[in-house]
């Protein structure tokens, strides 16, 4: 019976994961120096996929949460982003914001118009990193992918 309960308590759980995974969606936000376009939960921590702009340094930062089981902080990873038979593949390294958070992998960039393309077309992009893969729709991209081409140039 306890065995049961355990089960029934750990499907429960996995529940609202796939829900807040169905409520993910784009968006567009500013931040100080910095703009960003998120696919994530809105007004959450859940996020998926970001670009983070420093409009005055010319920098973009992409950070995913795509990650291989087991991934440690400090490591060297490629970010690769695929959109039908565009592939754009990024250096990076995974790391940690604090010792709460998990952990994320990232990559800094110049802005780049071929990283804007990717984005626009097509129904999705697939995001990797080593043997990580998740698509992620595009739909609902195009006004925050508008703004943040407006602010990030």
């Amino acid at each position: 019976m306890r065995i049961a309960l355990l089960g029934l308590i750990a499907l429960l759980a996995a529940v609202p994961a796939v829900s807040a995974a169905e409520k993910q969606s784009w968006g567009f936000v500013t931040s100080g120096d910095q703009v960003l376009l998120v696919y994530g939960v809105p007004e959450s921590e859940a996020v998926t996929l970001s670009f983070i702009c420093a409009p005055k340094r010319k920098r973009i930062t992409v950070v995913t949460t795509v990650l291989p089981d087991k991934a440690r902080a400090g490591r060297p990873v490629t970010i690769r982003l695929v959109n039908g038979a565009t592939t754009l593949d990024y250096a990076g390294k995974t790391g940690r914001d604090s010792a709460e958070d998990g952990v994320h992998a990232s990559a800094e960039i110049a802005i780049d118009p071929r990283l804007y393309d990717l984005l626009a077309n097509g129904k999705s992009v697939r995001v990797e990193v080593a043997d990580a893969r998740e698509t992620v729709p595009l739909k609902g991209i195009a006004g925050p992918l508008a703004k943040m081409r407006a602010a990030c140039r």
